[in-house]
């Protein structure tokens, strides 16, 4: 199964009343268009100010558009100044993509116990991507002893917030007997057609392996159940 990992962009930016606070909401989402069309020297031209001005979520976009190379020449130190700096806010996406860098070993040594502590301080402001990172980094990390049911704890705790990839590992765990609430087939096929709706197509294997122990009435209510789950955006999903 192949998962990638992105940093995360800053996509919203709140409407005050000071004008000053309106020209600035003007060109952070002037810099996210300039990105979306690919004009990507344009969309750094609306942020660097925005940046130096300590807007932290434009900090944390041109950390996103150093790392990646887009506008600028890629730097992974520049990209981690611009996280750090978007950190000191306590701007959760930030705090996440720094945690992602010490994951994947960008620009820094691989140390996935530093990617740990930045991935809890932005799951603790509820960020569904640092969760399910948690997940990962307990389930299967190389260098990291594995812990599997915090693993499924944090999938599950994802899972819930709409996180596809999250749904998709909260399943394989529970369909491959990995932890200790594992093994469970009906769940496993509720959630790996939780994972399809949201766009993970290799759930398939997931929920049609699951088919193979339940009855024709279990696969019904489980069906029914990921209706439930969708329409009370995930309130009223099983456990």
């Amino acid at each position: 199964m192949s998962i990638q990992f992105k940093t995360i962009i800053f996509t919203t930016f709140f409407l005050c009343a000071s004008s000053q606070l309106l020209a600035q909401q003007e060109n952070f989402e002037a810099g996210l268009a300039a990105k979306e069309r690919g004009h990507y020297a344009t969309a750094i031209r609306a942020w660097r100010p925005l940046a130096e001005q300590g807007i932290a979520e434009a900090q944390n976009n041109m950390g996103h558009m150093y790392e990646e190379g887009l506008g600028v020449s890629q730097d992974y130190a520049e990209a981690m100044r611009w996280y750090r700096l978007a950190a000191n806010a306590e701007l959760p996406q930030a705090l996440h993509n720094i945690g992602l860098l010490y994951y994947l070993g960008y620009g820094v040594s691989a140390n996935p116990r530093e990617a740990l502590r930045w991935f809890r301080l932005a799951a603790a402001k509820d960020l569904s991507d640092s969760q399910y990172m948690i997940g990962r980094v307990f389930h299967q990390t190389e260098g990291f002893e594995p812990d599997m049911n915090e693993a499924l704890n944090w999938y599950s705790m994802a899972a819930r917030s709409g996180h596809a990839e999250a749904q998709f590992m909260y399943a394989f765990m529970l369909q491959a007997g990995e932890g200790a609430d594992a093994g469970e087939p009906y769940r496993a096929y509720v959630w790996s057609k939780l994972a399809e709706h949201n766009g993970m197509t290799a759930a398939q294997d997931i929920y049609n392996t699951s088919a193979l122990t339940l009855s024709d009435s279990e696969i019904a209510e489980a069906e029914l159940q990921v209706q439930t789950c969708l329409s009370s955006d995930y309130e009223s999903c099983v456990q």
